[in-house]
């Protein structure tokens, strides 16, 4: 997967809460390990000077890369067992032969004829003293090497003044650093293996269908979940502190669906009665919210609407409305029932519903007959739009039966939860059934997305109710 700049540039602002976190918490915890945890250790140091002796001196260097050649040479020397075995005898300190070559360094400074050793330790007692007995017995061994060796102090050892590390600001700098890229790193990570739709760009982009419709995520009443449809009204309160944020909302939400309706007459331009399915990839997507709230939405324009559920075995329509699911659809045609009888009126003028009617051992049977072809027969010469609320195609195949009654599909998708392997297959599915898929309404997409349009809405169309 490849990220353009622009793609980068947002995923980061969209996640920037995660990486400032990440940063603190990175250098918060370095502060506190290096601070806290750590021991501090203290480093004592010699610096040593190297006289190069004119009579040795090679006829093709001169004396500086004579003396450096040597230096290099009086290293090794103070790299071996013997010295370090001598400076045990000598300080008596606790301390292997290993453990005294990690804790020593000896280098050359900056490419001179002067070399330096530090020793660095958990105890500034115990640095000084090592330090202080290889001032000593370095020169003795290499003169007893190399007699002619002449090695002098540049600047003897002192005792440490205080801690030679760790470097707290250095090592919160870097902890910092970690956690901003490890951060970043997950968050890329988490966007590749995440599956599931985005936004309203990650569906145009991937499939060759409109978006119709973004369907906000808002907070619903605790009293009764079904309440959403009492976001489309006909009245709205006078707006004041107490009642700004749910006006505000009311008002987005209704836009919505308004948005949805006239983008759907662009799509499905035809006379007489206009079919639709609405249906989605699984449960949970919100279709029969977006199916009654569409028809609400259509029934306001002075057209006369039908909601059907097809949902025969989990349907819900009738539970939006407060009335009882039987008689209805199955009942009709099964012939149980007449058709003034499964019809229900709503608060909603222009919008009539038909529930699902008594449990049926075979939905999918009942949907294909020759009975439902005759009852939308009468249904189209009475209504202008007829809405098809349909189980999800995924779970259930019972849509596919309508398709050759209508004239158009929707597909609900839900922001952050559909995935795209599940809205794959259910458009295979129509696809296989020579459905014409109008678009898809994106349910649940986050309200702080559309900061803008939050803001252009409650100043331009609610404060003027």
């Amino acid at each position: 997967m490849e990220f353009t700049v622009n793609e980068v540039i947002k995923l980061v602002l969209k996640r920037i809460v995660w990486i400032i976190v990440s940063l603190f918490i990175g250098l918060s915890a370095s502060f506190i390990y290096s601070k806290y945890i750590i021991n501090p250790s203290y480093t004592a140091s010699v610096q040593l000077y190297v006289l190069p002796d004119a009579s040795e001196t090679s006829a093709g260097l001169n004396e500086l890369n004579y003396a450096q050649k040597v230096v290099t040479t009086y290293i090794n020397f103070l790299n071996t067992n013997v010295f370090f075995e001598r400076i045990q005898d000598n300080t008596e300190l606790n301390y292997s032969i290993s453990q005294l070559k990690n804790m020593t360094s000896v280098k050359t400074v900056n490419n001179t004829e002067i070399f330096k050793i530090s020793v660095t330790s958990h105890s500034a007692q115990d640095s000084y003293t090592l330090a202080e007995s290889m001032q000593r017995i370095a020169p003795e061994l290499i003169t007893s090497i190399k007699p002619s060796a002449k090695i002098s102090v540049v600047d003897p050892v002192t005792f440490p003044a205080g801690p030679s590390g760790p470097n707290i600001i250095k090592n919160s700098m870097v902890g910092g650093m970690l956690g901003f890229v490890i951060s970043v790193i997950i968050i890329f990570l988490i966007e590749i293996l995440d599956v599931n739709i985005k936004d309203k760009e990650d569906l145009t982009a991937t499939y060759p269908f409109p978006v119709l419709g973004e369907i906000p995520n808002l907070s619903m009443s605790k009293e009764n979940k079904y309440k959403k449809i009492q976001f489309i009204l006909k009245k709205r309160k006078p707006l004041n502190e107490k009642n700004y944020m749910d006006d505000n909302s009311k008002f987005i939400f209704s836009e919505a669906f308004k948005s949805l309706r006239t983008n759907l007459r662009f799509v499905l331009i035809k006379d007489g009665c206009k079919k639709i399915i609405v249906s989605s990839p699984l449960p949970g997507d919100g279709k029969s919210t977006i199916s009654i709230n569409l028809g609400i939405a259509i029934s306001q324009t002075d057209s006369r609407v039908l909601i059907i559920d097809c949902d025969l075995r989990k349907g819900r329509i009738h539970s939006f409305f407060n009335i009882k699911y039987r008689p209805g659809l199955t009942d009709a045609l099964s012939g149980m029932a007449d058709i003034k009888d499964v019809i229900r009126k709503t608060p909603y003028e222009k919008l009539d519903i038909i529930p699902l009617g008594s449990i049926s051992p075979n939905p999918s049977e009942l949907l294909s007959n020759n009975q439902m072809e005759k009852l939308l027969a009468i249904f189209e010469k009475e209504y202008n739009y007829i809405i098809f609320d349909t189980p999800p195609v995924n779970v259930m195949s019972d849509s596919l039966s309508l398709i050759k009654y209508s004239d158009g599909l929707l597909i609900v998708a839900r922001e952050g939860i559909t995935s795209h392997p599940n809205l794959k297959n259910a458009l295979d599915k129509y696809k296989l059934s020579h459905g014409n898929i109008l678009g898809f309404v994106l349910n649940n997409v986050s309200i702080n997305r559309g900061r803008k349009l939050n803001y252009y809405y409650a100043h331009y169309g609610v404060s003027h109710d």
